[in-house]
């Protein structure tokens, strides 16, 4: 095979692999720990659906989050009264434009992947966060998400003022104050990939809609 054949087949299954990399589909368990407590979730993470579930101290699910990223529509079920309703929020109004960015050269492993440090400063707010992004960046739901959720924490609002931070998922978030007192810290324990049925996005059987009047 001559220099030209070569070239044009390793460029051709270099683009094949990029269009056919597949995004994360799976299950996704963490904490997020403030000033007040502890919080467990879990994420199951499909196409384009993600369900939000949240637990109680005793390891029972408390509330549950539906989001469709093509819609945008987020839907919260409360599982003791057996409702669900549309959520909508609107987007921060913080100025963040003073933010520093820096996506270091610095690497670790954590859960067994690859990851690199990203930080954002903000001296408005006299806090910086830092994240340990997956290098492998196939997990394009994570800024859909944050985009159709409209998080104001800190540790979502800064990941957004990234470039480039569309398909990375920060296996590791936490915000701290200038005092270096830690603020808020998002920790994920637990990453399983696997197919996923699509009844998992589903409204529960029996589960009635509540609409404001």
């Amino acid at each position: 095979m001559n220099f030209i054949k070569l070239t044009a087949l390793t460029v051709f299954v270099v683009i094949t692999a990029t269009l056919f990399a597949q995004d994360f589909e799976g299950v996704i368990e963490f904490r997020r720990i403030n000033y007040y407590d502890t919080t467990n979730y879990t994420y199951h993470i499909s196409s384009d659906q993600v369900k939000i579930d949240e637990y109680n101290k005793d390891g029972k699910v408390t509330g549950t989050m539906l989001v469709n990223l093509n819609t945008q529509e987020v839907l919260a079920v409360n599982h003791d009264r057996k409702l669900y309703m549309n959520i909508e929020s609107k987007p921060s109004v913080k100025d963040l434009s003073n933010s520093k960015i820096e996506k270091t050269q610095q690497t670790k492993k954590v859960l067994g992947y690859d990851c690199v440090k990203w930080t954002v400063d903000n001296p408005d707010y006299k806090s910086k966060a830092e994240y340990w992004v997956v290098k492998d960046g196939n997990y394009s739901y994570f800024k859909r998400l944050l985009t159709a959720l409209n998080r104001k924490d800190k540790i979502a609002l800064y990941f957004m003022q990234v470039p480039g931070n569309a398909g990375f998922f920060p296996i590791i978030g936490e915000e701290k104050g200038y005092d270096g007192k830690l603020r808020a810290r998002l920790e994920t324990k637990k990453v399983t990939k696997k197919k996923l049925s699509t009844t998992t996005f589903n409204i529960p059987a029996g589960y009635t809609e509540f609409k404001n009047k």
